[in-house]
């Protein structure tokens, strides 16, 4: 099954959208911190096929984290979702410059996660 990675300092969010993807063939992993998850990817502890962050957290934000993952041979072509409160032009088109593949606005419902997911992994 493919590995689904989510990135959200917020534990709400990161229980919703767990809720939302429990039908789905997906192995979730799940970090409250950017810096938390570019350590396991870095060490291969994990190897993701989507990762999907928030935008506003503490220490290194979405597009600080989207940055660093593009410096990882591994990542450089793994599929990254914004899923943030956000929805400023400026910031999307800063995610796309760094190769972001797509952006979902919180809340999002559950069939619209679901919908993004199947997408991108084709599941």
């Amino acid at each position: 099954m493919p590995l689904v990675v989510f990135v959200d300092d917020s534990e709400t969010a990161l229980a919703s959208t767990k809720i939302a993807t429990k039908d789905l063939p997906i192995e979730i992993a799940q970090y409250l911190s950017a810096i938390d998850a570019l350590k396991d990817i870095k060490s291969k502890a994990i190897v993701p096929e989507l990762i999907i962050t928030d935008l506003n957290m503490p220490v290194m934000n979405g597009l600080e984290f989207l940055k660093e993952l593009r410096q990882i041979d591994d990542t450089k072509k793994t599929p990254v979702l914004m899923l943030t409160t956000e929805t400023k032009q400026e910031l999307k088109e800063q995610g796309k410059a760094l190769g972001l593949t797509g952006w979902i606005v919180k809340p999002f419902n559950p069939a619209q996660l679901q919908a993004a997911i199947k997408r991108v992994l084709r599941v």
